[in-house]
């Protein structure tokens, strides 16, 4: 039987990161209070989601599915809840949705820890301002570390960088 997490439209969707650059490690945080969840995942899988999202929206606006109102209404507050999560997850897949003006994004998942099962399914619904925001806090924590080489697009530490395309 595999473990689901559900969250309604208009529950907290924030991405977060700790650490320094190089060393940092990146999650969102879904979820409110005593209910949420923390969901690990990589810096290239936060920057996916991030353009991702940008091209899920603008495609919405091109099929004048949706308007411009919608993409910048409110969105709530990104605050730490306090306490420990409901649980800890690792992303293995993400799809985004859109179905009768309602966005959706489903992760595949597993826990972590001890009583680690096999997939997990965490469904999370959000408004379009939601993802919007999402994204770019996404942009502005990714671009937050290491600069890229403009060769081979590998980080640069700052000790230097030995470029494999200079070989």
């Amino acid at each position: 039987m595999k473990e689901r997490y559900e969250f309604d439209e208009g529950t907290p969707l924030s991405a977060f990161v700790m650490g320094v650059p190089g060393k940092r490690t990146f999650f969102l945080i879904i979820g409110q209070k005593e209910e949420w969840v923390r969901v690990w995942l990589e810096k290239e899988q936060l920057e996916t989601l991030a353009l991702a999202i940008d091209q899920f929206l603008l495609t919405l606006s091109q099929k004048r599915l949706i308007s411009s109102r919608e993409v910048e209404g409110t969105t709530l507050s990104d605050d730490v809840p306090s306490g420990l999560p409901s649980a800890e997850l690792e992303i293995d897949q993400i799809t985004l949705g859109f179905d009768q003006g309602r966005a959706t994004l489903n992760f595949l998942v597993h826990a972590l820890g001890p009583q680690k099962i096999d997939q997990a399914v965490l469904n999370c619904q959000a408004t379009l301002a939601q993802l919007k925001k999402l994204a770019n806090q996404a942009k502005v924590i990714c671009a937050a570390g290491r600069p890229r080489c403009i060769v081979c697009g590998g980080p640069i530490d700052p000790a230097g960088h030995i470029c494999p395309m200079n070989n």
